[in-house]
């Protein structure tokens, strides 16, 4: 069996060696978009609905060769192969088309594996209107983003059954591959900020956000009617927080809000929270109403050195999480309960405990040109770990990554419940 891996890893381990090595200069990179910058958009922009100046649309082609670690004491190894296709087109001065979509095609490459399968994703379809330079209105599958931290989003709460287990657990594909609501939104924009409203209704069985058990893609995203409204101003040249109302059927609003904070030249600080009255994790699944105040939040800073590399620590709670020895409790007590919180909170991209810490690392160029070395530690509060670890080598339309992956804990913690353990996966990616 080991023999067959490596068959299946050398061609790509091959190329991965081959695209590190020093190459001649090549067409210059375009200039990276400044983090501080970034950071202090707390995505209340107006949507990109600028076309291309050559075409309309990007695809990217990736193959993937991953062999994992399970906990059982087998190995498996599969192949993943990802079409990942974006169009955005002008119907008129004031229409845009917006379209972005993912087909992934998962084939077993041992006995162990998963049987093949194939998934698509719509994340994002829908038509804008331009009614004037400061109003625009949004129909169709809308991705809501908000949020200023980077490992936990508490305000995000349209991510709530929208990310596929499939998805690499680094917040970039969490926040890029998702799923979006089908709804409206109507935005009013001045100089120094913007107003949001998002409407998003029942449009099938009923299903709660996050529910594991959905039955389709549309009952993850409107099993239920829901709205957010987020509105934001610019405060001085270097502050604008961020404010956010949501609701959804059955459940009390949310309040929540964002802010982020340029301190000298190299540091950017963010703080995330939100609360309101809402049933915790255990209760929600064993059935209880333990409906009280609950708050989550993020708070964090971000470090960028003069050596290209930037280093993130943030620190995370969740009022509707549950201690170590509740977790326990309720494993050892009633297991299918467990398994349904712990699926749940999965699903919606909740945090389970009550405490965690994340510390992230982005290193660019290091050595080489367009290397790039990057990676993040999760670690909840009494529970588990999980470790990422990705080296990158970037090219003008090609991409060669090593990827690595461990997760530890107690068998009742999210991490520790996991099936696979560890595991290896170099993909390519071309862009066109």
């Amino acid at each position: 069996m080991r023999r067959g891996y490596v068959r299946a890893l050398a061609p790509a381990a091959t190329l991965l060696v081959v695209a590190w090595l020093p190459h001649a200069p090549d067409v210059a990179m375009a200039a990276d978009v400044d983090a501080t910058d970034a950071a202090l958009d707390l995505a209340d922009a107006t949507p990109d609905t600028a076309v291309a100046t050559n075409r309309p649309w990007k695809l990217s082609i990736q193959d993937a060769v991953r062999v994992s670690d399970d906990r059982d004491g087998t190995r498996s190894g599969r192949n993943q192969f990802s079409l990942d296709f974006q169009y955005v087109q002008s119907l008129t001065p004031s229409f845009v088309v917006n379209f972005a979509a993912r087909l992934d095609r998962f084939d077993p490459l041992s006995s162990q594996a998963e049987s093949h399968r194939d998934e698509s994703l719509v994340k994002e379809g829908y038509v804008s209107w331009r009614i004037t330079p400061l109003q625009l209105i949004d129909v169709g599958r809308i991705n809501e983003r908000v949020g200023a931290a980077v490992g936990y989003n508490p305000t995000d709460l349209f991510r709530t059954g929208a990310i596929s287990p499939d998805v690499p657990p680094d917040p970039d594909s969490r926040r890029t591959n998702r799923l979006g609501s089908v709804g409206l939104r109507a935005q009013q924009l001045w100089n120094s900020g913007s107003l949001s409203l998002m409407l998003s209704p029942r449009l099938t069985s009923r299903s709660e956000p996050g529910n594991p058990q959905a039955s389709s893609d549309l009952q993850r995203t409107n099993g239920v009617d829901r709205w957010m409204l987020v509105g934001s101003q610019r405060l001085g040249t270097l502050v604008q927080p961020q404010w956010t109302l949501y609701g959804e059927r059955g459940q009390a609003p949310q309040f929540g809000q964002n802010l982020s904070v340029l301190l000298g030249n190299s540091v950017v600080a963010y703080a995330e929270w939100t609360g309101g009255r809402r049933v915790s994790l255990i209760g929600r699944a064993t059935g209880v109403d333990d409906r009280a105040f609950r708050a989550s939040s993020a708070i964090g800073a971000t470090w960028t050195l003069p050596v290209d590399l930037s280093l993130t620590a943030e620190i995370q709670s969740n009022g509707a999480g549950a201690t170590a020895a509740q977790w326990s409790a309720l494993a050892a007590g009633h297991p299918m309960a467990w398994g349904n919180a712990l699926q749940s909170a999965v699903a919606a991209q909740e945090l389970p405990s009550r405490h965690a810490l994340f510390v992230m690392a982005a290193w660019h160029n290091i050595g080489v040109r367009r290397l790039d070395l990057s990676g993040f530690v999760q670690a909840d509060a009494g529970g588990g770990r999980q470790y990422w670890l990705e080296l990158r080598r970037r090219f003008d339309r090609f991409d060669v990554a090593l990827q690595l992956q461990s997760q530890t804990g107690a068998p009742w913690s999210r991490f520790g419940a996991m099936p696979e353990a560890r595991s290896v996966q170099l993909l390519g990616i071309f862009y066109d």
